[in-house]
């Protein structure tokens, strides 16, 4: 062993430092291998214990934007003051509060009787509206969290597009300054 270390100490520093890698990539390689092997089951009679049974959870509802093309996208924007009021329903399940570090543009999506549109999409950027993107709930109310500015950070205007099928896309431009509120009404086409 000892005339095996001589012989290594005797050779370029790359080479030995290559050496010495691969035995870590052989010992990762072993303990991966051992730990992620199948465990063989227990044989004999075990007692089984009942465990308490978990209530089942509330089933989660996939919002997604009605098949269809949204309208053209507006030639001009509006902006944040251009926000409407409503009446909403009561919510039945509170919103998560934002996160520190966090601003959150919220608001409500209606038609022309002020009643919820559900399933809007809140489109954030230029790309199109995407499996992931935001969506109004039932009572037509969308949020988005947005990172807050800091000391010196170079504020950012952002665009937002409601949109939905067989309705006008609404385009909102803002440039956050805090948590901020956006209604808005999306007309039939």
């Amino acid at each position: 062993m000892e005339a095996a270390l001589a012989q290594l100490r005797a050779l370029d520093p790359r080479v030995r430092i290559g050496a010495a890698a691969l035995a870590v990539v052989l010992v990762v390689g072993g303990v991966l291998a051992v730990t992620l092997s199948p465990k063989a089951a227990p044989t004999g009679p075990a007692a089984a214990a009942s465990p308490t049974p978990e209530p089942p959870a509330t089933p989660g509802r996939v919002r997604s934007t009605p098949a269809g093309t949204a309208a053209p996208r507006p030639a001009t924007f509006v902006g944040i003051d251009k926000s409407i009021p409503v009446s909403p329903p009561p919510a039945p399940r509170s919103s998560p509060t934002p996160e520190p570090g966090l601003w959150r543009l919220e608001g409500y999506i209606v038609d022309e009787s002020g009643k919820p549109i559900e399933n809007v999409c809140v489109v954030i950027g230029p790309v199109p509206c995407q499996q992931y993107s935001p969506k109004t709930d039932e009572r037509g109310h969308y949020f988005v969290d947005i990172a807050a500015a800091g000391t010196n950070t170079i504020l950012l205007a952002y665009d937002f597009y409601f949109e939905i099928p067989g309705r006008e896309t609404v385009w909102l431009r803002m440039t956050p300054s805090g948590s901020s509120t956006f209604n808005a009404v999306l007309k039939r086409t």
